[in-house]
């Protein structure tokens, strides 16, 4: 151990007998600290050769999250450090509470110093590097220090950005420094929001005026969270979108960073200019930080790693921000294998079925990504039409063959930070080729692409008026362009309802034609009312734009009214009775149509299978082709092929597909019928279980794991815990709260003797010692308990319930899925939970008799049985039937 400096060991007694005197008075021990700790600190500078200036100010007494000293070294923020009261623990895993809630902000800061005055924990880009112990009590004064502690406030005074050279190292500093921005946004709206409480007026707010605009014009359903998400990612990534110009980015204001960037990226120069001109100085430190993170970005370094260093840029920020945000807007980016191959196809059926002999590159072809993200579809196109161009003209032609191609596709995007990504490699492309900028610059566009484009324009103020006309020139796009091509992966989101924008509301021309009808009603058949809910998803909505947009949206032309299709989505659609209508309609308005089945395996299949390794749904590719003078009385010829392997092997798969290669096969002619391949056999004949039990439904489904047990006294446990929380937080996790179940909402009791008696009241009010529990089938081969309450149950299954009787058999079926081997359907005398038949994939039951007694079968089905049979077949027969097929060997594999 090396000698201890006499100006440290000195500057460390004086710490102690000083915070010995503080802590021997009235106050709080943490606030004891304080002076003594900026006395050490100080004395610290000049022996380190740096002028430090310790700052309490960024303290927010109100917020209580913003650590207790910034430190500005030559007048710019480089560290915080945060107090605790002595004897403390601030080891990360031994916080809680407050403590918790406040370390996971802070420990986003690149550069945070801990302390409780004898334990010094410093943190540097997200990593524990030093801890020291000083030695002694400081109530008595008596401390001291080893050696190390030097080295501690030297690597914490002097501490710099480290260059940014890799891509790694990149999303991982941006992704921290916009998650903390993220959280001041949240802290400043929330502070605001108090000031306005306590009688300040709402209009000199200028974080709750900026969100309010920002709604108006780009996120109307936006709340304040997303927001807040929005501002952080749009401040970041327009500050990396400046430093790709060579803009330094630290030291220089925000407002002539942004009219800089706008010379090439207008939009989202005006963007960073609107959100940062009018903020709090305090909350401008850490915009100044993310400047000096983002100034030590080396973009020259980073693309040596490869020649689209950006493809996969915004999918690794997100993960390292915010995962879950990732999953909730279905940021999962299609592989570059995919891409290639769909943007191929729908080139080889622009040639061979419209008549376009240049594909993508033909002059009436116009092309439009409807969720572009980081633009990988149009930057495949592009590279298509310069690939055909060099082949066909030469290399010298490429340059104009892309220049002329910029004016004819088009993306838009939601979110800015896909969005700036999508600029930056479609600059960087044009550059490549040595091809001039479109006039009127590329057609990448933030907005809503399910709005309504004939909206009314929204009065703003004149700030505001660049991005006012980046949307006018989108809905431009979406109302009045003669769009050719609509290709993308759209966002999946289910249970999406109301997010569908004038696609599932209606806008204003379309109220004024068609009565408020909106165009996703074209897609709702009669009978499939308690499927509706399945035909809210987000991608679904796209699917309806993508029809209306390319075969529907303007007029014929010497053309005609043609235009192609090409979707990668969740499968769904191709087999599930909510789609009957968006079936029927594909197979009367498409000429024809090919289905690339990427995921037969089903629900969640072995990850080496997935095309989308994070994505547990079955995806298909749909290609679907419009042409002059089609049919609409006859159905469509559709064809299936499915891609089966490991993820390599279904992209070499893709890569050999050819449009009219013998992989294919025939789908089902049926308007209706699912968009699979016809049987070859006599199977499409039979019928099906639910033409015999006409009456289904999904089983339990409480979203909530905790209400089944397999005992009762387990339950009862549980419940006690609940009841008896009196913290109204705490009571909450340990509920679960959802959407349709939380602890203020009551619901009618459930039938059954056994079920809860007061549902009526809310659980927060609930004094019950004891919960109403009931026997279930949770699994095939796994009896349990339940709590037999509604509240509790996101959807219970009323009529289930209801038709627990004597003599009842609930038969349950996987539905929709492939079943590979074993039984199509299994049996119980208990009411089955919804992932009854697998455990991991949701079924239907099937109940064998009504609530009211009489039989589930189809009107007359026992009376024709028993005619062409010339035996008396009863109602017990056609279950028991139903039980022999299952169970015989021969019905094993029901493919």
């Amino acid at each position: 151990m090396g000698e201890i400096p006499r100006w440290l060991a000195g500057a460390v007694k004086g710490f102690g007998v000083e915070c010995a005197q503080k802590l021997a008075g009235p106050g709080e021990a943490e606030a004891a600290l304080r002076t003594p700790l900026e006395r050490l600190l100080r004395a610290a500078g000049p022996e380190l050769g740096v002028r430090a200036v310790f700052h309490d100010e960024v303290r927010d007494t109100e917020r209580r999250v913003r650590p207790d000293y910034g430190v500005s070294i030559d007048g710019a923020i480089t560290g915080y450090i945060e107090v605790k009261a002595p004897g403390k623990a601030i080891a990360p895993t031994a916080l809680r509470g407050h403590d918790k809630v406040q370390w996971e902000r802070q420990q986003d800061l690149p550069n945070l110093l801990y302390t409780n005055g004898t334990e010094w924990r410093l943190y540097q880009d997200g990593e524990h590097r030093r801890t020291v112990h000083f030695t002694g009590d400081l109530y008595d004064g008596t401390v001291t220090t080893p050696p190390d502690f030097e080295a501690l406030l030297a690597d914490f005074l002097v501490w710099k950005p480290v260059p940014i050279t890799s891509l790694n190292s990149l999303v991982t500093a941006i992704a921290r420094m916009t998650r903390l921005l993220r959280g001041e946004v949240r802290d400043q709206l929330e502070a605001e929001h108090a000031a306005v409480r306590g009688g300040a007026d709402e209009r000199l707010q200028p974080f709750l005026g900026l969100a309010a605009e920002w709604r108006a014009m780009l996120f109307p359903h936006a709340d304040e969270a997303t927001f807040a998400d929005g501002y952080a990612q749009t401040v970041s990534f327009a500050l990396l979108l400046a430093r790709t110009e060579g803009i330094t980015v630290f030291g220089e204001s925000l407002h002539t960073i942004g009219e800089k960037l706008r010379a090439d990226h207008s939009l989202m120069g005006r963007a960073l200019q609107l959100l940062t001109d009018d903020v709090a100085r305090d909350f401008r430190v850490t915009l100044d930080l993310l400047a000096r993170t983002v100034d030590a970005v080396d973009w020259n370094r980073i693309r040596r790693g490869g020649r689209d260093t950006y493809l996969h840029l915004y999918e690794h920020f997100l993960d390292k921000y915010d995962s879950a945000l990732r999953k909730r807007s279905g940021s999962y980016y299609t592989p570059i294998e995919v891409v290639e191959q769909m943007v191929r196809l729908t080139d080889d059926v622009l040639v061979t079925r419209l008549g376009k002999p240049r594909g993508f590159a033909d002059p009436g072809v116009f092309t439009v990504d409807p969720a572009m993200g980081t633009g990988t579809y149009l930057h495949a196109v592009l590279e298509r039409i310069a690939a055909n161009a060099a082949a066909h003209d030469g290399p010298g032609a490429v340059s104009g063959a892309i220049t002329r191609a910029a004016e004819r596709v088009a993306g838009f995007e939601l979110q800015m930070g896909p969005y700036a990504v999508a600029e930056l490699r479609a600059a960087e492309q044009l550059n490549r080729y040595q091809a001039a900028p479109p006039d009127g610059g590329l057609k990448l566009f933030v907005t809503d692409t399910l709005d309504d484009p004939n909206a009314a324009e929204t009065q703003l103020r004149s700030s505001l008026q660049l991005i006012a006309t980046s949307r006018r020139k989108a809905n431009e796009i979406k109302a009045r362009a003669n769009v050719t091509v609509v290709i993308g992966n759209p966002p999946y989101a289910e249970l999406a309802n109301g997010a569908g924008g004038w696609v599932e509301n209606g806008g204003l021309e379309l109220k004024s034609k068609k009565g408020n009808k909106p165009i996703l009603d074209d897609w709702i058949v009669p009978g499939m009312s308690r499927f509706k809910a399945k035909l809210k998803n987000l991608y679904v909505f796209f699917w309806r734009w993508a029809t209306w947009k390319a075969w529907e949206s303007t007029p014929a032309t010497d053309d005609g009214d043609l235009g192609v299709i090409a979707f990668i989505t969740t499968s769904g659609y191709l087999t599930g009775p909510a789609f009957a209508g968006m079936r029927t309609y594909l197979r009367r308005y498409a000429s024809e149509g090919w289905i690339i089945d990427c995921t037969p395996e089903g629900q969640t299949p072995d990850i080496p299978t997935r095309i989308f390794p994070g994505v547990r749904q079955p995806l298909a590719i749909g290609i679907f082709v419009r042409r002059t003078g089609t049919d609409n009385t006859t159905p469509a010829r559709i064809r299936h092929r499915a891609l089966t392997g490991r993820r390599a092997g279904k992209f070499e798969a893709l890569a050999a597909t050819q449009l009219d290669d013998d992989g294919w096969r025939d789908c089902r002619i049926g308007w209706t019928a699912p968009l699979t391949p016809a049987s070859t056999s006599q199977w499409d004949t039979h019928p099906a279980l639910d033409d015999l039990l006409p009456w289904y439904s999904p089983g339990v489904f409480p979203t909530r794991t905790w209400v089944y047990a397999p005992s009762s006294g387990v339950l009862e446990r549980r419940w006690s815990q609940l009841i008896g929380e009196g913290d109204r937080e705490r009571k909450a996790m340990l509920f679960k709260e959802g959407r349709d179940a939380n602890l203020k909402k009551i619901k009618p009791r459930l039938p059954g003797d056994d079920t809860s008696p007061t549902p009526e009241k809310p659980l927060i009010r609930e004094t019950a010692p004891k919960p109403a529990v009931a026997r279930v089938g949770y699994r095939a081969f796994d009896r349990q308990w339940v709590v037999a309450d509604p509240r509790v149950m996101d959807m219970p299954r009323r009529d289930l319930w209801a038709a627990r009787i004597p003599g009842q058999v609930f038969m349950v079926e996987q539905h929709r899925k492939i079943i590979r081997s074993g039984p199509g359907v299994v049996f119980s005398a208990l009411i089955p939970d919804f992932d009854h038949f697998k455990g991991s994939e949701g079924g239907r039951t099937l109940p064998f008799l009504h609530p009211e007694g009489t039989p589930n079968l189809a009107p007359g089905l026992t009376a024709a049985l028993t005619g062409t049979l010339g035996a008396k077949v009863a109602p017990e027969d056609v279950v028991a039937y139903v039980a022999g097929v299952v169970a015989h060997p021969a019905h094993q594999d029901l493919r």
